[in-house]
């Protein structure tokens, strides 16, 4: 994590992000979804066309905090491209293998720690045989059971996530 100081005052931090939109409503070439965004103030930013009409953003942005870089990333997009739908914030949902990489263990020794008795690490879902966690609430866990955090930034940008994608679910 680097950080400086903002010319306000503020501790600048760097925050690893990324960002999925729906934006089959904008009716616009890669190449004009790719000139917006860089105008629209999303050139510390990985844009990729994935699937047909959704679009993943992946930031390494500078800000105060970790929620002031998702939203007003999320802000840019939105009004970069009008009709597009905010879908999900990462990095939010993750499998072990996910937890096992942020702790350098191996994803059995994540497994067996959240079967340890006394433990309240449960999955939110399973995805087939893969069970799906908060990334926050794994790491608040964790760090409560004696493991630090490893990675202030990715626990912040974690806790962001989770918000947003809270606000969007609630929104419908």
């Amino acid at each position: 994590m680097t950080s400086k100081k903002h010319p306000v005052g503020g501790k600048m931090k760097m925050f690893e992000f990324s960002l999925r939109f729906d934006i089959s409503a904008c009716q616009k070439s890669i190449d004009a979804i790719d000139d917006l965004l860089f105008e629209a103030g999303c050139d510390d930013a990985l844009v990729r066309h994935g699937r047909k009409g959704e679009i993943q953003i992946d930031y390494n942005r500078e800000a105060e905090s970790a929620l002031m870089a998702f939203e007003r990333a999320k802000s840019e997009v939105l009004c970069a491209l009008p009709g597009a739908r905010f879908l999900e914030a990462k990095p939010d949902y993750v499998s072990p293998s996910d937890i096992a990489a942020n702790y350098q263990i191996s994803r059995q020794r994540v497994l067996k720690i959240m079967q340890t008795k006394g433990i309240s690490i449960h999955p939110m879902t399973s995805v087939g045989n893969t069970q799906i966690f908060r990334l926050a609430s794994v790491m608040n866990q964790l760090e409560k059971l004696g493991t630090p955090i490893v990675d202030a930034s990715l626990y912040e940008a974690a806790q962001a996530a989770q918000k947003l994608n809270a606000e969007t679910q609630q929104l419908g």
